[in-house]
């Protein structure tokens, strides 16, 4: 049974896959929840958009996704600060990482047929091109084992299903941080594993809120 903070968050990521705005008012003391009807498909809308150039001073973002409704919800999240391209196969997602350089990205681990997310991140890892590139899984499973295998694959964070626009750009926010990123300047230091500072980056897990339904993050003891 899901409680009322868990019923809302629900209703807001449905919505948003539908592409509609969410509105919420008290009205005698009862939340009200309006969503508008006949949204617009976002994927007509995400179609005029074929693939521009990566825009100056802009993160670049790859995003491994099956499903067409989440890739938009996605791509809407992320598309006021971030160039975001869209591979639906781990095939074709590693093709198109090894033709360009991506500054992260967003790894579904359940691909559908062929290969899954946790075995397209752990060849990503063997390359030097994404040796230390953030990469964040993203999933409906949510045990600890899932949180566990993600990270052992070489994910730097774990974010569950559903979750809302802040949530996302929160936990890249601390990657950028982490990571010091600059737009369109992160190929060399992904190659030679360094910081700016000359020092090593570790590939380490980033801390909760981001980890929901009592999840964790990974203890160093554990990895």
């Amino acid at each position: 049974m899901l409680n009322r903070d868990e019923a809302i968050r629900l209703l807001r990521y449905t919505a948003g896959l539908a592409g509609a705005t969410v509105t919420e008012s008290e009205v005698a003391g009862t939340l009200v929840i309006c969503i508008p009807g006949s949204p617009a498909p976002a994927s007509e809308a995400k179609q005029d958009k074929a693939e521009p150039a990566a825009s100056p001073g802009r993160f670049r973002v790859l995003h491994v996704e099956d499903v067409d409704r989440a890739s938009d919800l996605i791509y809407y999240y992320l598309r006021n600060r971030y160039d975001v391209d869209t591979a639906q196969t781990a095939e074709s997602a590693f093709e198109r990482a090894m033709s360009q350089q991506y500054d992260f990205i967003l790894m579904d681990l359940n691909l559908g047929k062929g290969m899954n997310g946790f075995e397209l991140t752990e060849l990503l890892r063997k390359t030097e091109r994404y040796a230390k590139t953030p990469i964040v899984a993203i999933s409906g499973y949510t045990t600890r084992k899932d949180v566990d295998r993600s990270i052992t694959a070489g994910c730097n964070a774990f974010l569950s299903k559903p979750f809302l626009k802040d949530d996302l750009l929160r936990l890249l926010h601390q990657l950028e941080s982490k990571f010091e990123l600059i737009p369109g300047m992160n190929l060399a230091a992904a190659q030679d594993g360094t910081a700016s500072d000359g020092t090593a980056k570790a590939i380490e897990p980033v801390s909760a809120p981001l980890f929901r339904d009592g999840l964790t993050p990974p203890s160093k003891s554990s990895q």
